[in-house]
């Protein structure tokens, strides 16, 4: 399944006299060769500068403070927040958040991908507060991001290419308007994971191994579980990046010729004309299977997120999201904004009047230009095609962020989640970064890696590396620093302490933000009024806490009802219900989304009747006696849960629906397949060797 393609491939190698000499290379040159990789990590100098030219990207996190006033930083500090509320609950996947809505809750983690969350976390539980953790991840972002530019590119084209696509990458005007100016969080960690995408779609076309293709399936879950909106969005285009690729690998001079002449396809094509054509179409199909099998596996390691992401999307209410000042409209690029030095932190607007910068950046632009001149000088076929690939989507997806092309996205069913043309430009960026690296290329696709030779020690393949000469280093330098220069004026944040309805983090807070700015107040299909405030969010205004969920104010006057909260977190509430009265129901001030679910429990005793004030009903919880039906209540779309007669207990909670549960057993086993794999590819290796 896993087969290199054919040595006359233009896609592995150019075709020429030595082409029927050379031999399929084995597993173990594949694995010596993936080995070289990370054992060439100390030597390799132009890594080693990339990252090290990189780190000015991150000199605005290290002042103190934090930019509270950019687009989206605040929503980041605040997902962390309730993301640790539901972690500290012992909820190791959280889909709910409990304080969104003014404390009402909404299913917001089932519908984002939550990997900057568990990283920011991570960094939290070890000591770190919240907002410094959230600033800690960003700067990773920015540095990794980088890194895997570095590496994909330094396959493709060589150290020299690597270090000035990582640059470029790093610098890009549209990577630094998501980090201080948007502070798009998800987005940001998205850029890491693009190259890496890139370069394991390349080499499942071109060098299909079963580790490569591993990495690759990791690399697009990882971009799932961080931002569904940017995979989705560069999900097509990976299709079209690899269809691209495979149609290269079927070389049109050895098609037969029809009868008319030429190479069209004709229905008149003789029988033998063809079969032919069979070898063609079947050496298409069996080298489709390598990406087919990278997104589905991808897929199913990231089907725990995006099966009920998917499936129960409809049962949130997408019109703030989708409406507004967030419809899609007029928010269009003006074609001299893609080159326009301006560059400010407010809002996006309708119009060529914006206070955000949407440059393509000075650096990527001249080097985009200088690749036309240089990369049909290459002479690895496969390498100038996919730079062409490159060119040309970066003219495209430019193309579409400009009004011109609105009859264009009329027909893109993508147009109402992409909200503003002018986000296409995360796409723009890993595309234009890796021509903008083509420049330093040598004829033949890439410069050697620093006179690099290979000797057999005992057994043992070693790998001899010397330094690149001061020729090659010093001018590649020189121009890297001009790519850091050229975007230094736009490395600034604005940094000021938070306003009351911003910060210091806490639910009041994050209460008093909800209210201000119209944020996470998201609601599920069964509201129809979206609420502005609560009487949670003003209880803890006064200085209280939320202890219960439940609408008392709901309850018959005449105390019929008896109703004691005995236990309560982000996903669950147990409550002590007492009634002698047929048809009593208690109200729960959450909004229905499916998962929640209502238990009663037979009552045990012994008691009285009455609560102590300190520990509540003296009673023990006895077996499941029902589980009562949850009706909405029409306005708010509240839990409403009938009561039967007698003394009971109740509890609801937010537990994993059929979606969800089949979502989690396809990732447990893909990570099962995934390691397995792993594991007889290693097995495998190491019996060849021993031969």
């Amino acid at each position: 399944m896993f087969t290199k393609f054919d040595s006359s491939s233009p896609l592995s190698e150019d075709r020429g006299p030595q082409a029927a000499a050379r031999q399929p290379k084995s597993s173990i040159f594949y694995a010596s060769r993936l080995s070289s990789i990370f054992n060439s990590f100390p030597s390799d100098p132009y890594l080693w500068l990339a990252l090290l030219l990189s780190l000015p990207v991150i000199g605005p996190l290290l002042q103190p403070g934090y930019f509270w006033g950019a687009h989206d930083a605040r929503h980041s500090v605040y997902f962390l927040y309730q993301f640790d509320k539901a972690i500290r609950d012992g909820v190791w996947y959280p889909r709910w958040a409990p304080d969104f809505a003014f404390g009402y809750g909404y299913p917001f983690f089932n519908i984002y991908g939550p990997l900057s969350s568990y990283v920011s976390e991570a960094f939290h539980l070890a000591g770190l507060d919240i907002v410094t953790a959230v600033k800690v991840v960003f700067g990773l972002s920015a540095l990794l991001s980088g890194l895997t530019m570095y590496l994909f590119v330094r396959r493709l084209l060589g150290p020299r290419a690597g270090l000035i696509a990582a640059l470029t990458y790093v610098y890009l005007p549209y990577h630094l308007f998501d980090l201080y100016v948007r502070a798009a969080l998800a987005e940001s960690v998205g850029f890491v994971f693009v190259p890496l995408l890139l370069w394991g779609f390349y080499e499942a076309v071109t060098h299909p191994r079963l580790t490569v293709l591993l990495w690759a399936a990791a690399a697009y879950a990882g971009l799932m579980f961080t931002s569904n909106l940017l995979a989705l969005l560069f999900t097509p285009l990976l299709g079209l990046y690899v269809a691209y690729m495979l149609l290269g690998n079927l070389p049109l001079s050895e098609w037969p010729a029809t009868r008319g002449g030429g190479h069209r396809w004709r229905m008149t094509a003789k029988r033998d004309e063809l079969s032919s054509l069979t070898p063609h179409a079947s050496r298409f199909l069996a080298s489709s299977l390598p990406p087919a099998f990278v997104l589905l596996l991808g897929l199913g390691l990231s089907a725990i997120f995006w099966l009920p992401a998917f499936l129960e999307y409809r049962y949130v209410r997408v019109d703030q999201w989708v409406g507004g000042r967030f419809a899609f409209g007029d928010d269009f690029v003006e074609f001299f904004q893609l080159f326009s030095p301006r560059w400010g932190f407010g809002a996006s607007i309708p119009g060529p009047d914006d206070q955000a910068g949407f440059q393509i950046g000075l650096a990527a632009t001249i080097l985009f230009i200088f690749s036309f001149l240089v990369v049909p000088k290459l002479a690895n076929t496969a390498i100038r095609r996919t730079l062409y690939f490159f060119q040309g989507m970066t003219l495209l997806i430019l193309f579409l962020t400009t009004p011109i092309s609105y009859p264009v996205w009329t027909f893109l069913p993508l147009s109402t989640f992409a909200q503003f043309p002018w986000r296409l430009l995360v796409v723009v960026a890993p595309f234009i970064s890796v021509v903008a690296g083509a420049i330093m290329a040598g004829e033949n696709g890439q410069q050697p890696k620093f006179n690099s030779q290979q000797s057999t020690v005992n057994g043992q393949l070693s790998t001899s590396t010397s330094s690149p000469t001061t020729y090659y280093l010093l001018p590649t330098t020189l121009l890297s620093c001009l790519i850091l220069l050229s975007s230094y004026p736009y490395l600034q944040t604005e940094v000021r302490d938070p306003r009351p309805t911003e910060g210091p983090v806490s639910q009041a807070a994050l209460f008093r933000f909800q209210q201000s700015s119209d944020e996470m107040t998201g609601q599920t299909a069964w509201v129809e009024r979206i609420p502005n405030w609560s009487t949670l969010a003003e209880q803890v205004e006064r200085g209280g806490e939320i202890t219960t969920k439940v609408n008392y104010t709901a309850l018959p006057p005449d105390d019929s009802v008896g109703v004691y909260s005995m236990q309560m977190d982000s996903v669950h509430e147990l409550l002590w219900v007492g009634t002698q009265k047929e048809g009593q129901v208690v109200t729960f001030l959450i909004p229905y989304y499916p998962g929640w679910q209502a238990t009663l429990y037979e009552d045990l005793g012994p008691h009285d009747g009455n609560l102590d004030e300190e520990v509540g009903p003296v009673t023990r919880v006895g077996p499941v006696v029902a589980r009562p039906q949850i009706s909405t209540t029409p306005i708010e779309g509240w839990m409403v849960v009938p009561i039967p007669p007698g003394s009971h207990f109740l509890e609801i909670r937010f537990e994993d629906t059929p979606v969800r549960i089949l979502g989690r057993w396809i990732s447990l086993l893909s990570v099962l397949l995934v390691v397995s794999l792993f594991i007889f590819d290693k097995f495998v290796l190491m019996r060849k060797a021993q031969k």
